[in-house]
């Protein structure tokens, strides 16, 4: 036995009947395109690279082409990869069979390509109309399929060989399922994807990678290339004026000679020449000490002042704990959670657009011989869609705005609180009225969860073969 099924066997403590994981890329195996999707991602690289090499193009300081071509390839291939790999109907899940209903948990790629969606679907007995059951050797692989009647809707999910068809088959037969046994797919499901689509954007591809590389090097020099011409440089030299000869005296421009005339230069008493090293005695051609001439010669000079030059005004710091700790507007708030907080696993129904919670769609089970809320789905729309279980609306013009949750042990009863919508869209704490309980409470005291005005917009917890723990999200 090797150790991936040691990991995978079922464990006979748990209440599955049957778990497994799903054949990695099994779906992309029933369409047999693998390769063409690998040549319509690299038309994807291309068309990137192309892309990100007009870009680069147009920065003051671009980078190399190696970095431009590494650059676009790379998101390139990720853009390609979740796109024709990873979405939603091409990945592959992991399945519970219990008694009464199956789970599947799946994780993909979102379309915004910045996270991954984990999804949890639950289908009751209730709901599943048919069962269709293809055999790995009618399909020519190393595994199985079966197709579940959901409604409107039809569910694929592969079955590895290690698990038992007849065993399979013969559990279906006794939850009142039809079974039935196919040799081939249908048609959406075998179908490969679209030459002349993966032809024209690897065309497409090529033709943007041309031109986007085209557009790089035609703008971006390389090295070696379009180096400028040196050009000589005259030998110039400053015109420097003859310095005076030492000896000669030089007329003083600040003080005029009062005997003088207008148009004559200031006449100057010459001095007696000292001796060389005597203190006191100017260098030759030093301008001598101009008299009569106030200290402070420049008026707008700032005063000197006694300690040095003033203090700039200190920067003004925050105070602290002034951010607000709230959630940014626009985001969802969890009320608290009510039950046990380590079984199970996490789920979360929330309405993307915002729509406020008219009600929900409900079966019972039971767990450990106590009954229990099984399945617990929102509901957006009047008239609710057709399902199973049974549906709790609210009337007209009201919506959900809080729960009464009975949890001794599990999530046992739930009683729905349901308030007026003004015209405006805001709540009347006035007008407020409770369902009936959904399953039966045990008498202790039930705590409530409500939003303080806020509607309500999807619910949040931990569940397995039951809902263990159970909270509102509001807007």
């Amino acid at each position: 036995m090797g150790i991936w099924d040691f990991l995978t066997k079922p464990i006979k403590l748990t209440s599955a009947v049957f778990y497994w994981q799903e054949p990695l890329g099994y779906r992309l195996s029933l369409r047999n395109d693998f390769w063409i999707r690998c040549v319509v991602a690299l038309g994807a690289c291309g068309a990137a690279t192309g892309i990100f090499g007009v870009l680069f193009a147009l920065n003051v300081n671009p980078p190399g082409l190696t970095a431009t071509i590494s650059t676009g390839a790379v998101i390139g291939l990720i853009i390609a990869g979740y796109t024709l790999l990873a979405r939603r109907e091409q990945v592959s899940g992991t399945l519970w069979i219990y008694e009464d209903h199956i789970i599947r948990q799946r994780r993909y790629a979102s379309l915004s390509l910045i996270g991954s969606w984990n999804e949890m679907q639950e289908w009751p007995n209730e709901s599943i109309s048919r069962c269709v059951i293809i055999p790995n050797r009618s399909l020519g692989k190393s595994f199985s399929v079966m197709l579940l009647k959901l409604g409107s809707t039809v569910e694929i999910v592969g079955i590895p060989n290690k698990i038992s068809l007849k065993e399979l088959a013969r559990h279906f037969t006794e939850a009142g399922i039809p079974v039935e046994k196919r040799d081939s797919l249908p048609d959406p499901y075998t179908r490969a994807f679209d030459l002349k689509i993966a032809s024209a954007i690897v065309v497409f591809g090529m033709v943007v990678l041309s031109g986007g590389l085209g557009f790089y090097l035609e703008r971006v020099p390389r090295g070696g290339n379009k180096i400028a011409d040196r050009k000589e440089i005259p030998n110039l030299k400053p015109e420097i004026p003859p310095l005076p000869q030492p000896g000669r005296d030089i007329p003083n421009p600040i003080v005029p000679n009062p005997m003088a005339g207008n148009n004559e230069l200031p006449q100057q008493q010459p001095a007696p020449n000292a001796p060389a090293g005597t203190p006191n005695s100017p260098p030759p051609n030093m301008m001598p000490k101009q008299p009569n001439l106030s200290p402070n010669r420049f008026p707008n000079r700032f005063p000197n002042r006694p300690g040095g030059p003033p203090e700039r005004p200190g920067t003004p710091t925050a105070t602290p704990n002034t951010t607000p700790n709230g959630k940014a507007a626009g985001k969802t708030h969890d009320s608290k959670l009510i039950g046990n907080p380590q079984g199970g696993g996490v789920f979360r129904a929330v309405n993307l657009k915002g729509k406020t919670l008219l009600g929900f769609r409900y079966t019972m089970g039971s767990w450990a011989g106590e009954p229990a809320v099984q399945f617990l789905h929102p509901i957006y729309d009047r008239p609710p869609a057709p399902g199973a279980g049974t549906a709790i609306m609210a009337k007209e013009g009201y919506a959900v705005v809080g729960l009464k949750i009975d949890a001794p042990k599990y999530v046992s009863a739930i009683q729905i609180i349901f308030q007026r919508v003004k015209p405006d869209g805001q709540l009347d704490p006035s007008d407020t009225y409770t369902s009936e309980w959904i399953g039966k409470p045990s008498g202790k005291e039930t705590p409530t969860v409500d939003g303080a005005g806020k509607k309500a917009i999807g619910i949040y917890g931990r569940r397995g073969a039951i809902i263990d723990a159970l909270g509102l999200v509001f807007e």
